[in-house]
């Protein structure tokens, strides 16, 4: 486990697809040390291995998870019936409002004694999301499922969501090649859809919020909920930061495989959304049309360098 902190602001630094490092609050760039970067590399190593034992029938998958989760974290908090909760975990990302920890079972949220209504806003956001009656793509597959609610001594609030097997965060596989960015950007498009279909605005979407599935191409949006707002409540003109915020998501996942990406993807990426997410998503499905000669499942390969 390794944890960079901006020296602007203080936030959780996140790593692009060019292996550099930022921070999505303030804006600050900056490197990894020789030390960051190899501990950096030894846990993705891990868990990348992990992921392809998954993937290679001939692999030990188990052996895999286990050396994975032989190298996991632990914290302790307390909740306000005095049950102690030990969080075991090989992810974290702290926030200013909270600390994610992925767990072998669940997705969690720690709110800081601050920032304990931000957990009610995220939870309220969410079970604002509507689906059409005919959801025949599943859509509501997208989103977290709730697992529990608990307060804890000295303030705070602790949020579980179900995690479903081999789900991690898009941040942690680096810079992936157009194909596979491309499902990607297929998946967040629909997760717009949603949110317009409910007048709700996530408003941070990237590779922090968003987790993957890669084998079988599924995605879920996890992170900021606390974020969202209504639609409908804002005034004047309207440009929705969600279309934007898949645009740039994609670009920095490309990293150094942009230049790969087929014309008609990267003027996509570069051009302005659409009015609505609809109408973003017929613009996305012409790129897939004509930029990658339509859909089809391509095997992702996991980068090891």
């Amino acid at each position: 486990m390794i944890s960079m902190k901006c020296k602007n602001c203080g936030g959780e630094m996140s790593v692009d697809g060019s292996g550099n490092l930022y921070c999505n609050y303030c804006g600050t760039k900056s490197a990894f040390r020789d030390d960051e970067l190899l501990a950096y590399k030894n846990f993705r190593l891990q868990v990348l291995n992990y992921l392809r034992g998954v993937h290679d029938q001939k692999a030990d998958g188990k052996s895999n998870e286990e050396l994975l989760w032989a190298n996991a974290e632990t914290k302790h908090v307390r909740l306000t019936n005095g049950a102690d909760v030990t969080i075991r975990y090989i992810y974290e990302n702290e926030g200013s409002v909270a600390t994610t920890y992925l767990t072998r079972n669940n997705i969690i949220y720690l709110f800081k004694p601050s920032e304990s209504k931000q957990a009610g806003r995220m939870l309220d956001a969410l079970a604002d999301l509507q689906y059409p009656a005919a959801d025949v793509k599943n859509l509501n597959e997208c989103f977290p499922k709730l697992a529990g609610r608990y307060e804890l001594e000295g303030g705070g609030v602790l949020v579980a969501f179900e995690r479903p097997d081999n789900v991690f965060p898009l941040a942690m596989f680096g810079s992936l090649e157009p194909e596979h960015v491309a499902w990607i950007v297929s998946r967040m498009e629909n997760f717009c859809c949603v949110l317009e279909y409910s007048d709700l605005v996530h408003s941070a979407i990237n590779e922090d919020a968003v987790f993957i599935n890669p084998f079988v191409h599924h995605a879920i949006l996890f992170g900021e909920w606390w974020r969202a707002y209504d639609r409908l409540e804002v005034r004047g003109v309207f440009r929705n930061p969600d279309l934007r915020g898949v645009r740039e998501t994609a670009k920095r996942v490309l990293g150094i495989h942009l230049e790969e990406a087929p014309e008609q993807f990267r003027r996509f990426l570069d051009g302005a959304p659409a009015a609505d997410a609809y109408q973003d998503f017929e613009q996305w499905d012409r790129v897939i049309e004509e930029g990658f000669g339509g859909r089809r499942f391509a095997k992702m390969k996991v980068d090891f360098e």
